[in-house]
């Protein structure tokens, strides 16, 4: 084997590199030579590059992490995972701000105000408690509500369409959705004439949904008893007035008071053989009867969608507060076997799922 050098090279060979590099260096019909017109290119090209690489950097990853804010009950927070699925990871480009308050007022509104003071891009609130608290807050950090109830008729916004301010969300309270759960409790119970309304007095989407059961109600001639609470400590005798005139079902509003306290619930429902409506599948799961609401994990990641369009330059002015517009039935059977009640073929056809 011949090692390659310049002495293997003849002189043949070495006037055809030199022609060959000369044929290299055309020129355009300019005169131009290529070969400084392609550097000049190059150099033009690197330049410009330089130029725009903070703007490409800073659209890639913001100068400094994104500062969500989150005024929920409990640590539990399901938008979370919602927005890592959109890219918002913390500790790389997020920094999650988690207030909780346990569902007090009094703290809702001391944990809003240490959001505002932390500087959040946006604040995430969950339920009508929440969201008036950030509203009271501040007038200018973008707000959005997770789980809105009646957001036009307690004057949280004066339009779904248009919002205005600074707060946004999901409406999960639709006009007819108390008038189902009352149909459907006179399909499980047909000599049904009265219902108890659990809900919390101090929460003002639960006061839209019993205004809405009282009017079903008038409707199918069903008497609404009001049960209201707004502690813990009003479970020891809030179900006193349907002991000794007992009510042919049982309706929960939802909010963390109720929530925290459902176990109560089930067991007088239980001890007292009265059926229960509820909102959430979870609910059901939980023992409730029967949930008919809207399904939480698609309020979830539209909340995470709101969140993301305002950290992208949205203004939530701009965006209509969205209306749930699917729901799903939950039946649990379980709980029927135990209450000693029969639940209807035309109920169980329509359940999205059933619990054995």
């Amino acid at each position: 084997m011949h090692a390659l050098g310049h002495s293997s090279i003849g002189s043949k060979s070495r006037r055809h590199i030199r022609w060959f590099s000369r044929r290299r260096i055309a020129t355009d019909e300019g005169g131009t030579d290529m070969t400084t017109k392609s550097r000049s290119l190059a150099r033009a090209f690197a330049l410009a590059l330089v130029l725009a690489l903070p703007l490409l950097v800073v659209h890639a990853q913001p100068a400094s992490p994104f500062r969500i804010g989150f005024l929920c009950a409990n640590d539990a927070s399901p938008v979370d995972e919602a927005l890592r699925q959109l890219g918002y990871v913390e500790g790389r480009n997020a920094v999650f701000e988690v207030r909780t308050t346990q569902g007090r007022p009094d703290r809702a509104r001391e944990q809003a105000a240490d959001l505002v003071r932390a500087k959040v891009d946006v604040i995430v609130a969950y339920t009508n408690l929440h969201a008036f608290a950030a509203k009271q807050a501040t007038s200018t950090i973008p707000i959005v509500v997770g789980f809105a109830h009646g957001a036009v008729a307690t004057g949280l916004v004066p339009s779904l369409a248009r919002p205005g301010g600074n707060v946004t969300g999901i409406e999960s309270l639709a006009p007819e959705l108390d008038v189902k759960r009352m149909e459907l409790l006179r399909q499980i119970v047909p000599a049904l004439s009265s219902v108890a309304a659990l809900y919390n007095v101090d929460d003002r989407g639960s006061l839209v949904h019993l205004k809405h059961t009282q009017e079903a109600g008038r409707a199918l001639g069903v008497r609404v008893v009001p049960l209201g609470v707004r502690t813990a400590a009003d479970y020891d005798t809030v179900f006193t007035p349907i002991a000794g005139d007992p009510v042919g079902a049982l309706l929960m509003f939802n909010d963390y008071l109720t929530l925290a306290n459902w176990k109560r619930v089930a067991d007088f429902a239980l001890a007292s053989r009265t059926p229960t409506v509820c909102a959430f599948r979870f609910q059901a799961h939980d023992g409730c009867l029967v949930s008919y609401g809207p399904i939480s994990d698609e309020i979830t990641k539209r909340v995470a969608h709101q969140v993301d369009r305002i950290l992208k330059g949205a203004k939530p002015a701009d965006i209509p507060f969205e209306q749930v517009t699917r729901f799903e039935l939950v039946v649990n059977l379980k709980t029927a076997r135990a209450l000693g009640i029969s639940i209807p073929s035309s109920v169980l056809l329509r359940a999205d799922a059933v619990i054995e």
